[in-house]
């Protein structure tokens, strides 16, 4: 199974994240993901301006594990809770052991990644509900379990304050810390601003929590303090270095490598050699006809020489297009930190035509006269880009099994720069009538980019339409059709 999430970065890029659903009773998972992008002919994207190795640089992705699921209640209840692990794990530290300081670090960032996973969660859940009574519970359970949750990590301070562990244990620990304070104060005043100021008595508590967090950091020594007379450069800075430290243990190693370039340099060697047989075929037969040094056979081996070249490059360029339709563009191998492959990515991307687009596709793209007039009725370029994805579920497990792992994110992140080029200012001057006679305005001129993904998996086949609406500037928005 696959879920898909579409937003808008900034103005110059969205961000797709794919989340991969494990099914851990099969010895390999694979998902296949082909997007079909839609492109008005007056945009100027096609073949000839837009290369591969263009598409490949706006396009930036990661891979990286789903961050375990844990109520916030559970965050600190049970033996088995990260809480627990991080606390038996910080003990451990007093034997001060490579091994030991690894396992602290890794149960750190899971605690932390695992603690802000709840807190947007229960946000979200509790501005979904309707009804008081529960939305007055969950309020309740918010502020009791952060302060208990934040407690017994700063009760943790003493098991690595001590002389006998390298600094960066301490320092570390300290990273932890802010990354919490931040964390609740992010998601309160998201819980804050979902109220509108609904539910008094509970909105003094959440901002008196938020208070509690700002003092907190100023007695720390944490700089990261928003302040309204600041361009709040620092804070911002620091929050996104420390959101990085804490998912850094989510994220998979990866190594990239062109597919079938093995296959590839057996048939341009072919190719050279094909080359070569004429060649030389030319000149045993002028030798053997106009005998050695005559010019006869020097003309014939300079025009030979002319040929072989060209024989060599046409047919290296045959070779590479009929490739093109077995192999990906790139391979991508998937490891866990030590190691251990679990999993690969393959990509591909090319220009299709309208003939060759899945008659589902074309029929989910529902063309009308607007966008047929738009595009000169010439049709739209189309860009075709694939993705497959190969996973062992297993290898996965065997690798994270102090946690439960049932999934991977891939957040792919495309920059559209590219595709602005070509296009009119962003506003136009228009008039409208008014009860005075009229007045002159402006209207934007906008680009619409219709972007169809297919997702296929074991046991389903799944199609959503978005379309893209650009103006000069970049984004404006995302619909979401089907």
């Amino acid at each position: 199974m696959i879920e898909e999430n579409i937003e808008i970065h900034d103005r110059y890029q969205f961000e797709l994240k794919l989340a991969y659903k494990l099914n851990k009773e099969k010895l390999y998972n694979y998902y296949n993901i082909e997007t079909y992008l839609f492109f008005p002919i007056n945009l100027g994207i096609n073949k000839r301006t837009y290369k591969r190795e263009q598409f490949y640089t706006d396009i930036h992705s990661y891979i990286r594990l789903k961050t375990p699921e844990v109520l916030l209640k559970n965050i600190i209840e049970g033996n088995g809770s990260p809480c627990m692990k991080l606390k038996n794990a910080t003990i451990a530290l007093e034997k001060g052991d490579k091994r030991a300081i690894e396992i602290w670090e890794y149960h750190t960032k899971m605690f932390l990644s695992i603690f802000r996973t709840a807190l947007r969660d229960h946000v979200l859940f509790t501005l979904e509900k309707e009804h008081d009574k529960d939305i007055k519970y969950l309020l309740e359970e918010y502020i009791k379990r952060v302060k208990d949750i934040t407690k017994t990590y700063r009760n943790l301070r003493k098991f690595v304050n001590i002389p006998t562990l390298p600094p960066n244990i301490f320092n570390l620990y300290l990273m932890g810390d802010e990354f919490i304070s931040l964390s609740i104060e992010g998601f309160t005043y998201e819980l804050l601003e979902g109220l509108k100021g609904r539910y008094e008595v509970y909105t003094k508590e959440l901002i008196a929590l938020i208070k509690d967090e700002i003092v907190y950091r100023k007695e720390q020594g944490f700089p990261s303090i928003p302040d309204k007379n600041s361009d709040n450069e620092t804070y911002l800075f620091r929050k996104g270095v420390l959101k990085k430290f804490a998912s850094s243990v989510l994220f998979l190693d990866t190594h990239h490598e062109k597919e079938g370039k093995l296959i590839e340099q057996l048939f341009y060697s072919f190719a050279a050699g094909l080359a070569m047989v004429f060649a030389t075929l030319v000149a045993f037969y002028t030798q053997k006809k106009y005998g050695q040094y005559t010019f006869p056979l020097f003309i014939a081996l300079v025009i030979s020489y002319m040929f072989k070249d060209r024989i060599k490059e046409l047919t290296r360029i045959y070779f590479a297009k009929k490739l093109r339709k077995y192999f990906f563009d790139h391979k991508t191998e998937i490891f866990v930190p030590g190691g251990k492959k679990i999993g690969l990515c393959r990509e591909r991307f090319s220009f299709v035509k309208e003939k060759n687009v899945n008659p589902e596709v074309l029929k989910i793209r529902n063309r009308d006269s607007f966008t047929n007039i738009e595009n000169d009725l010439l049709g739209e370029e189309i860009i075709y880009y694939r993705k497959f994805i190969k996973l062992y579920p297993k290898e996965i497990e065997k690798a994270y099994r102090d946690y439960t792992i049932n999934g991977i994110d891939d957040i792919i992140r495309f920059n559209i720069t590219s595709f602005l080029k070509r296009m009119d200012d962003p506003e136009k001057p228009i008039f409208i009538l008014t009860d005075n006679g009229y007045e002159k305005t402006l209207g934007q001129r906008v680009y619409h980019v219709n972007m169809i993904i297919k997702f296929t998996t074991e046991n389903e086949v799944k199609y959503k339409r978005f379309r893209l609406i650009l103006t000069r500037r970049g984004l404006k928005r995302i619909e979401k059709v089907i």
